[in-house]
């Protein structure tokens, strides 16, 4: 459940990201492009997306025209509403970029982040489930994952429920810093005395919320985000939104183990060439079509053929999605899109076994089990709009699509359709069973 009583967000994105790249050509650190989507983009459509924020105001410093213009296309694009505000002390650094937008927080709670910051669903997900009051909260994480570096990582010492100490130097550290606040503006009573310092950090500015025993946390995973640094740190940064694309909490066992794997080696390989997510869709579905033809023909050589086909179908559906979260190109309608395509790809899988069994067994039969293959399928996937909501993924054995493939491709392999048919008649209507067993104590209508 998305947090209703925070609508408003703050990015820095004020410094000059030396350490990226110091040659002439460089731009901005916040206009770098991962995957063809610049860091200001990838956080202010996470923002909206995961937060449901509606005003997002961006600080900027260092080349602040090019990043003006970037974010005036994308107002245009996306009907945004970002404010852009520039910070005249800006490489003073982030502290002095943080005072600059102070005065516009009046009287209100906000987010505040670096533009330079990736984080996860996970990390989005912990925020908005955390039952906050209106206090000030740094969002830390108890240890460090292997992609930040320690020496550059902001350390945080925690007392009970609240931030004891801040700073990239301190020895008592027991968590770090994230990059991510959520500040209540009533509570920076006398920070723009600071500004006459040569030197600004925002550590040195939260330090006055630390010693008012004003600021609280809320904890996450310690790989839910990644600070970005170095140049080395943009390899890191793909590698690491690529595993994260790959995460879907209803993925059966052979999507996890067996399909994921391949289907991010795959994504990796066509990120950067314009395909959209619906188009892999749409080819997906035609590999699909074209696997069910061909197990439909008599011969274990078109058998195996088809399943194999059938098996790179299913393998190539994780791709669209990937590459929708990569990009940032989700949609209700790209994903409801791809389950109808989902649908006729199975009916024709399954009805080419059930076509190839009766060629075999010239028996009236075999369209009978088919038949409650097909319907099994169906039925099977109405539930999963329902049960996948309610279920969780990590605690009941899912027989999904997935699965159904691979057995298809094994029964394929031994030469058995006659009884992968039967197998799979079986599997799925006891899968629907045990989904409205579970679900009659779950749901109260």
């Amino acid at each position: 459940m998305k947090n209703k009583n925070i609508d408003t967000a703050v990015i820095l994105a004020a410094g000059k990201g030396e350490r990226i790249s110091n040659t002439d050509e460089f731009v901005a650190k916040p206009l770098i492009k991962i995957f063809d989507v610049s860091l200001i983009e990838r956080s202010i459509k996470n923002l909206i997306n995961n937060l449901n924020v509606k005003k997002i105001y961006i600080v900027t410093g260092f080349n602040h025209e090019e990043i003006n213009d970037h974010l005036v296309k994308l107002k245009n694009k996306l009907s945004l509403n970002v404010e852009v505000v520039f910070a005249k002390n800006w490489e003073k650094g982030n502290g002095a970029s943080f005072l600059a937008i102070l005065d516009k927080m009046n009287h209100q709670q906000f987010y505040l982040l670096m533009a330079d910051h990736l984080f996860n669903n996970e990390f989005y997900n912990a925020i908005s489930k955390y039952k906050m009051n209106n206090k000030s909260y740094l969002i830390i994480s108890r240890t460090l994952s292997s992609l930040n570096d320690f020496n550059d990582a902001t350390k945080v010492n925690v007392v009970d429920d609240k931030i004891n100490d801040i700073g990239k130097s301190i020895n008592d550290n027991n968590a770090f810093d994230t990059g991510f606040f959520i500040l209540n503006s009533d509570e920076f009573n006398n920070v723009n005395k600071l500004s006459v310092r040569e030197k600004l950090s925002l550590s040195e500015v939260i330090q006055e919320l630390v010693q008012q025993k004003k600021l609280y946390f809320i904890e996450v995973p310690e790989d839910s985000w990644f600070d970005i640094d170095t140049s080395q740190d943009l390899t890191k940064a793909k590698n690491y939104l690529l595993n994260n694309s790959s995460s879907k909490i209803n993925d059966g066992s052979i999507s996890k183990y067996i399909n994921r794997p391949i289907s991010k080696w795959m994504t990796s390989k066509i990120i950067d060439y314009p395909l959209t997510p619906n188009q892999i869709s749409i080819a997906v579905f035609f590999i699909s079509v074209f696997s069910g033809l061909i197990i439909s023909i008599e011969g274990y050589f078109f058998l195996l053929l088809g399943a194999l086909l059938a098996q790179l179908s299913s393998i190539l559906d994780g791709c669209d999605g990937e590459i929708a979260r990569l990009k940032l190109l989700e949609s209700k309608f790209g994903g409801w899109f791809d389950r109808v395509l989902d649908r006729y790809s199975d009916l024709f899988i399954l009805m080419g076994l059930t076509f190839h069994t009766y060629f075999i067994h010239k028996t009236l039969t075999v369209f009978f089990i088919g038949f409650i293959v097909v319907g099994g399928k169906i039925i099977s996937s109405y539930t999963a709009f329902v049960y996948d909501t309610v279920v969780s993924a990590h605690n009941n054995f899912r027989i999904g699509r997935d699965l159904i493939i691979f057995i298809i491709l094994i029964g394929a392999l031994f030469n058995i359709p006659y009884i992968t048919l039967v197998a799979l008649a079986f599997i799925v209507n006891v899968e629907v069973c045990k989904r409205l067993w579970i679900l009659k104590d779950k749901l109260d209508y």
